[in-house]
């Protein structure tokens, strides 16, 4: 009911029929396209997704750039066949990932069990002029949704500096614990043009999420900077790691319920995924989901989608399955560390050149070569034990011994989403 009544707002939207029709264009020149495929194109974003109307937008998936903006149309044309877009997007060749997320620190005041981030050398980070530098390139690759993680980002005394260097070409997403977010700093976050916001929050429960972030505090900074980042008018999401055993329906509905009393437009689940600490755990099968774990979840998820006093629910689990866009890493999704290091994924320490050193553009065509098409399990999970075996503990892994686990690890089947569009 949710659905159909957003959509029937977006059909006499003229800056939705506008860029339906800027879209349409784009692609009508494809041999392979044709009008069916392109409401099945939108039917398949749309599939288990609950519509979100945010000020002049609408988000349809938060896999893909808010709709009807720039960053949407810059997503299609990441391509290099400016006749053949439609082609080359079902078949996943792109020229740019769709989301590139940078860790533009590694400082942060928490140390979460599941950090992605440990185990990892020490780096010097980039300095404000080479991120605002490598934030051109990345527009200029048509790179539609740029992350700022870490870390923790609200720590940069520069995080402005660099908000202001984007322009709407790309959406901006800041991925925070809540430090210090007050209701000020969110206002100098939206008027300086971000766009999204996800806050990490574990549980309804303080004392659960306090003991996941190793830090007294971190509870009450989650739901204030939630809070404080909705009433600025920031698109706000709880983000959450929820460990295997709390794949709960009551417990999970009274984190959503908390999460939206308290501003959150989306919740969006993330599962413990084998990389960080848990590298260095012998068995990590008691935190890691089985495959039944994930379809419970996804389950719990569909179901809240269908309620109108939750937020948007998303996770990692449907949105990454064979079922919808499958694995990214190094294809839709792409990970720059602190010291200008290409990754895959945040989740997938796997060296793949320096932006200090070689342009952007092309380290990533290279590494997404090696990479291949999206995959139907997580990459990080298949791989990243071979990954810190193969490093001897020193992540990130060299590019060599990178290359040759990812070409072992290619995959040949398209998730769904690809495998509809192809037929």
């Amino acid at each position: 009911m949710n659905n159909l009544k957003i959509l029937l707002k977006m059909a006499t939207d003229k800056k939705v029929l506008k860029s339906l029709l800027e879209t349409y264009h784009l692609l009508k020149d494809d041999p392979n396209f044709t009008l069916i495929k392109y409401m099945k194109m939108m039917q398949g974003i749309l599939k288990g997704e609950k519509l979100v109307a945010h000020e002049d937008v609408y988000i349809l998936s938060t896999f893909f750039p808010p709709f009807p903006t720039e960053a949407f149309i810059q997503n299609i044309i990441a391509v290099d066949a400016p006749i053949e877009i439609f082609t080359k997007q079902i078949y996943a060749k792109r020229t740019a990932p769709i989301s590139m997320y940078l860790c533009v620190t590694n400082k942060c005041p928490n140390n979460c069990v599941y950090c992605s981030a440990a185990q990892r050398q020490s780096e010097q980070e980039l300095t404000t002029e080479e991120w605002i530098k490598l934030l051109e390139d990345l527009q200029n690759m048509h790179i539609p949704i740029i992350g700022l993680t870490g870390g923790e980002p609200m720590i940069r005394e520069d995080i402005y500096e660099l908000l202001k260097a984007i322009d709407d070409r790309s959406v901006v997403i800041l991925f925070t614990s809540g430090f210090n977010l007050t209701y000020e700093r969110a206002q100098m976050l939206k008027s300086s043009g971000l766009f999204g916001i996800g806050i990490s929050l574990d549980s309804h429960d303080k004392t659960i999420h306090n003991r996941n972030r190793n830090d007294d505090r971190a509870f009450d900074y989650a739901l204030d900077a939630l809070k404080n980042a909705s009433k600025a008018g920031i698109y706000t999401m709880a983000q959450t790691v929820i460990l295997k055993d709390q794949v709960d329906e009551e417990s999970l509905f009274k984190l959503f319920r908390l999460a939206y009393k308290n501003g959150a437009h989306e919740v969006k689940i993330l599962e413990p995924i084998l990389s960080g600490n848990l590298l260095a755990e012998e068995d990590a099968s008691k935190i890691l989901y089985s495959t039944d774990d994930r379809k419970k979840l996804i389950a719990i998820q569909h179901k809240a989608n269908k309620r109108n006093d939750m937020p948007k629910i998303t996770s990692f689990a449907y949105t990454e399955s064979e079922a919808k866009f499958g694995c990214g890493a190094g294809n839709q999704h792409s990970y720059i560390s602190a010291s200008g290091e290409l990754y895959p994924c945040d989740f997938v320490p796997m060296r793949f050149g320096n932006v200090k050193d070689r342009p952007i553009s092309e380290l990533w065509l290279e590494m997404n070569q090696n990479i291949g098409i999206p995959k139907t399990k997580c990459f990080a999970q298949e791989v990243n034990r071979k990954v810190f075996i193969a490093s001897d503990g020193i992540l990130p892994l060299a590019k060599s011994d990178s290359v040759e686990i990812c070409m072992k690890h290619r995959s040949e089947r398209f998730p769904k989403y690809y495998r509809d569009l192809q037929k």
